[in-house]
């Protein structure tokens, strides 16, 4: 794929993110790039998830395949998908934004699918991560049209320098963790950021960030999230192993995965 090579982050994009915790890159891949991610997607599906671990592949419905909603660690499965997330373009943008070597952590699948597509609660990337110093990028590639009608990411402007918010449980899989105290304000400051296929989003850790629903009833709404962490930041070991233990006992007790 012609997009594993090198992409400058220009400065007026780095000022942005800077001050708003998250920045859009309009077409960071082509279509011809896009279809063949989507192949390569279509393939693993039909091929991989079946064999994955029940903790890697949610579905908003598990009797139907077609409702699939979230996979997770494609990289490690999947030789395209690793190609993809190390040492190509993804890792130099992410490395460029945090200012220190990019670590690859997670490839993900999202999905949200037509008129079933639940609603992604609030919540800051950083609280699932348990990192001490919280230096980490979340990338979000769409490769479908994303508007409002089927879901699109809606941000809290400069969240990201106001520390992390207190988060409580939620029933929503995959995300089980949302801010429990998000107000009116919060929500009258939110900006969505509708996107085309190919066009990428990039948040830090800890900018808050939500997405409705999708209520089209013929639109699906895919892409491919990518977690990089920065050199300098180190896990909480103890905390996220609780944390997802946890969370995989609560999920198969109420028969998600």
């Amino acid at each position: 794929m012609s997009a594993l090579g090198n992409k400058s982050v220009s400065p007026e994009q780095l000022a942005r993110f800077g001050e708003d915790g998250y920045v859009a890159f309009p077409g960071f891949l082509s279509a011809d790039e896009v279809a063949e991610v989507r192949a390569n997607l279509e393939r693993f599906i039909r091929e991989t998830v079946p064999t994955l671990p029940r903790e890697h592949a949610f579905y908003e419905d598990k009797s139907r395949p077609e409702t699939l909603k979230q996979l997770q660690n494609l990289h490690t499965y999947d030789a395209f998908f690793g190609g993809l997330t190390i040492g190509g373009v993804f890792e130099d943008v992410a490395s460029q934004l945090m200012r220190e070597k990019a670590v690859a952590q997670n490839v993900q699948y999202f999905n949200k699918p037509a008129g079933v597509g639940q609603p992604t609660p609030v919540h800051q990337d950083g609280y699932y991560f348990k990192l001490e110093p919280c230096v980490a990028v979340t990338m979000w590639l769409a490769l479908e049209k994303v508007d409002a009608e089927n879901g699109c990411v809606r941000y809290l402007p400069g969240s990201h320098r106001r520390g992390m918010r207190p988060h409580g449980r939620t029933t929503t899989l995959g995300f089980s963790q949302g801010i429990s105290d998000y107000g009116e304000a919060d929500e009258r400051a939110e900006v969505p950021m509708p996107a085309e296929p190919g066009d990428l989003l990039v948040h830090d850790a800890l900018t808050i960030h939500r997405a409705d629903g999708n209520h089209s009833p013929t639109r699906s709404r895919q892409a491919l999230g990518f977690v990089y962490f920065g050199e300098s930041a180190r896990i909480d070991e103890e905390a996220r192993t609780a944390y997802q233990e946890q969370l995989t006992r609560e999920m198969k007790d109420a028969g998600k995965i």
